[in-house]
């Protein structure tokens, strides 16, 4: 099936083809989508960061890439010179996987770092964990996790969104799966296994409503907790 392309799609139009997709991984695209709406000026110069830690992150992040459909870096967080990349590039997107303690402790240091100079490049954030399930409860969640990434932010980037990840149990390092455990079972009421909610066939339609977006796209300034 032919995608048209997001300028060309009215909101009415956006959301009857929204109903259609389910799967997690859409969004992901899409919201690479809605992100290059911001990006219209090709001179300048986007990296993508990602925290990942057993790779769901960095699937989510690649396909964020494919779905802007236009040049970009794409950066593993825990291998770069944060000043390096704070002063080499125009406009930045950012991701975490989010584990017991929350996102990972670079994309903090990153964010604390560059806070005064993220205030007009950082275009968007996102997150892959196991709540971004489409329940209330998980989106809930989900807030909370972005408030807390967010903190050591001045201004809130014009884009967030959580996708979901995957847990392979095998693959677990014995710290880890001893922590999950106990975290499963005591607090989720659950045995640990393996699940996976990430799709790479449904990250296309979150920017098709790339229209609603534009490469001046104020950042809305946090409200700071009382």
């Amino acid at each position: 099936m032919k995608v048209m392309q997001p300028d060309t799609l009215s909101r009415r139009e956006f959301l009857a083809r929204a109903w259609k997709y389910s799967s997690l991984a859409v969004l992901a695209m899409s919201f690479g989508y809605e992100a290059a709406a911001c990006c219209r000026d090709r001179e300048k110069s986007t990296a993508l960061l990602y925290a990942t830690r057993y790779g769901a992150t960095k699937d989510t992040a690649k396909w964020i890439r494919k779905g802007m459909e236009m040049p970009l870096d794409l950066l593993d967080i825990e291998r770069i010179s944060i000043p390096e990349v704070l002063g080499g590039y125009d406009r930045f997107i950012v991701g975490s996987g989010i584990w017991i303690m929350g996102a990972h402790p670079k994309v903090l240091e990153f964010f604390e770092t560059g806070r005064e100079t993220l205030q007009e490049k950082l275009l968007g954030t996102f997150i892959v964990c196991g709540s971004a399930d489409g329940s209330e409860q998980g989106k809930q969640r989900s807030e909370h996790y972005f408030n807390k990434m967010h903190t050591p932010l001045l201004v809130k980037p014009p884009l967030s969104r959580a996708f979901g990840g995957r847990m392979v149990v095998s693959r677990l390092s014995e710290e880890d799966r001893t922590k999950l455990t106990a975290f499963y079972k005591n607090f989720l009421n659950q045995d640990l296994l393996d699940w996976d909610l990430t799709d790479p066939g449904k990250a296309k339609l979150f920017g098709i409503n790339a229209e609603s977006f534009s490469a001046h796209t104020s950042p809305v300034l946090l409200q700071k907790a009382g």
